[in-house]
This record gives C-alpha cells, sequence and structure tokens, in this order.
C-alpha cells in the first residue's frame, strides 16, 4: 500500500529512554504473564480466562456487552472469542488476512455497537500479537494520534490496518537509531526497574528479542499520543 506520509519528527532520545524503562516495568509487571499463560499449558488453545483478563486490562473488554439477564453471557463471550482467536492464530494467512478476518468475528461475540459488520481491530492486534503473533502491530487509539502527528496527516489510520502498519513502520525506521540507544543503555538500568534480580537474566534476553524492541517503540507512541503536547503514562 502507498504511504502518504508527509513528515517525520523523531523525538528527544530521552522519551524513548523512559519508554524503555517504562515497558521493561510493564513486561514484568503485565506482558510478560499474559504471554506465558494465555495459551493452555502444553496446548496451542487459547485459554478463555486469561483472554477476558487481557482484554480487560489493555482496555478492549469494553468493545463486548454483557447480557442483563444472562450472568454467564460474560464469561461465555471470552470462550468463544477464544475459539476464533485460536483458530486465528492457526491460520497460514498473511498477517492482515488474520487481523482483519478475526476482527469481524470477534465483531459477531457480543458487540457494544448492535450493527451488522463491527469490527474490534483493536482488540484482535492485541489478541493475536498476545498469543504469538508478533509481526502484529497493536492498534491502538494513542498510537494512532501519534502516528497522526508525526506524519502529519490522520488518514485512515484508526480503521485501516494495512495503512496503520505500514506508517507503524516507517516511523520505527524513522527511530531506529534513538531505540538502539534506548535498548542498550537499558540492562544497565535495571536497577532502576521493578524487576527483582532473579528475573534480571530473562529480562536481559527478552531485551535482546525484535518483539520487545517494537513494544517499546508502542509504548513510545502510547506515551506520545496521551496528550497533544506528550507527557508520561504508566502502565503496570
Amino acid at each position: 500500500m502507498a504511504s502518504t506520509r508527509t513528515k517525520s519528527n523523531v523525538s528527544s532520545p530521552w522519551l524513548l529512554k523512559h519508554s524503555a524503562l517504562s515497558y521493561a516495568n510493564q513486561w514484568f509487571m503485565t506482558d510478560r504473564k499474559f504471554m506465558k499463560e494465555l495459551r493452555k499449558s502444553g496446548s496451542r488453545e487459547i485459554d478463555a480466562t486469561v483472554l477476558g483478563d487481557l482484554a480487560a486490562k489493555y482496555m478492549v473488554a469494553r468493545g463486548f456487552k454483557t447480557e442483563k439477564d444472562n450472568p454467564l453471557s460474560s464469561s461465555q463471550r471470552w470462550v468463544t472469542a477464544a475459539v476464533h482467536l485460536t483458530a486465528a492464530a492457526q491460520s497460514a494467512e498473511q498477517t492482515h488476512v488474520k487481523v482483519h478476518a478475526l476482527a469481524t468475528e470477534l465483531g459477531k461475540v457480543a458487540p457494544v455497537k448492535s450493527m451488522a459488520g463491527t469490527k474490534l481491530l483493536s482488540a484482535a492486534t492485541k489478541f493475536l500479537w498476545f498469543a504469538g503473533e508478533h509481526e502484529v502491530r497493536i492498534l491502538d487509539k494513542r498510537a494512532v494520534d501519534s502516528l497522526s502527528r508525526l506524519r502529519g496527516a490522520r488518514g485512515t489510520l484508526g480503521v485501516d490496518y494495512e495503512q496503520y502498519a505500514t506508517v507503524w513502520k516507517e516511523q520505527l525506521d524513522a527511530h531506529k537509531r534513538v531505540l538502539g540507544e534506548a535498548l542498550a543503555d537499558l540492562p544497565h538500568q535495571l536497577a532502576w526497574t521493578c524487576i527483582p534480580s532473579d528475573v534480571h537474566a530473562e529480562a536481559k534476553a527478552a531485551f535482546k528479542e525484535a518483539w520487545f524492541a517494537d513494544r517499546i517503540f508502542d509504548k513510545y507512541l502510547w506515551t506520545l499520543g496521551v496528550g497533544s503536547d506528550g507527557g508520561t503514562t504508566s502502565f503496570v
């Protein structure tokens, strides 16, 4: 897909270093647990209970409604969503096809907006990423706001996954040098994190993974997108 990027403003290195330190804490307190527990032990199937917890933590549970007269509807929706996520994660389709297919299926589970064609793109990208599909770009309103400012135009970033992923990658490349500096410095900052010393070796190994750099960049975009003039935010 052709890009319409008009500009790229690389922030001061301090914000990416802040984002690196902040995501290291988030990884230990939140993401590490979901990455390990989302799949049932020894299985490729998704754990519905953990999926519900993930949806709540990543603020996409509100996209699903609970039936007033059916107290079991809350758990039932995650069982259904877990089946769809399991199928999507095992699919051999291209990434954008998986994202759109899952977003459509999730939109049928229990959408707050009772209308045909509801697609839950943000939920689909977050669920797929935590299911191990790390080539998926997590679509979040804060990231959309940041990318819109960085490129100088919003376009259809919030509803067009392919465009979003393309612009996300363009801006990641534009920030690669300062991101690399932040990553190189991160192992020396472990004493300033909430990660206990007995997990430091695991943390250092995670820092070397490509997905960890991607998530630092996500954190940077989310932090930048908090307000019109940027800012900092906590998420653990």
